[in-house]
């Protein structure tokens, strides 16, 4: 079962630019993670701290292998580190039929 996972996140004002900076040089290891169809972050232009991550994935389970292997890296310890509040992260199932 494909799927999209949401994940909404606050930078601490001052880490705006580093939460930036940190998907960029991420990004690119987690669209080539296997499994991955797609990953993009956007912020809104008017609360430049508040970030939107989407990502497709062709399973739960390559999403689940992923972020065991960010979690090994220490990059999700790296980005708490930088934010005002807790990761809100949903994981969606994709409606191929609808």
């Amino acid at each position: 079962m494909k799927i999209m996972v949401k994940i909404e996140l606050v930078a601490q004002p001052e880490n705006t630019e580093e939460v930036y900076l940190f998907f960029k040089r991420i990004l690119p290891g987690t669209r080539n993670y296997e499994g991955c169809e797609s990953a993009k972050i956007s912020r809104s232009p008017m609360e430049p701290y508040k970030y939107v991550l989407i990502e497709h994935w062709e399973s739960s389970q390559h999403y689940l292998d992923y972020g065991e292997w960010r979690n090994r890296t220490g990059d999700f310890k790296v980005l708490r580190s930088m934010l005002f509040t807790e990761i809100d992260l949903q994981i969606l199932e994709v409606l191929t039929d609808a």
